[in-house]
């Protein structure tokens, strides 16, 4: 199985459904935490914006919930394309 795309480095407005959610090197509780706001497997998500400059912090929709996350967050999130575009 390859490696799955991670939300901070997929393209704007396109569908994807989260795969895993796993905790940053040093930072075990971030999965936590990310998982008590909505990011668990098999939720849609969409990343909607980049902050300028610089690209963080990223605005993500997880759900019907709209959240603004910094970069290192998101890349613990991992997502496979969904929708009519997978």
């Amino acid at each position: 199985m390859t490696d799955a795309a991670t939300l901070d480095r997929v393209p704007l407005h396109r569908p994807y459904t989260v795969r895993a959610v796993r905790a940053a090197e040093g930072v075990p509780e971030r999965a936590r935490q990310l998982e008590e706001i909505g990011f668990f497997a098999g939720e849609q998500v969409m990343l909607m914006a980049r902050g300028f400059p610089g690209g963080d912090p990223l605005v993500v929709r997880v759900g019907q919930s709209t959240f603004a996350l910094r970069g290192v967050e998101a890349a613990c999130v991992q997502v496979e394309p969904s929708g009519p575009a997978a």
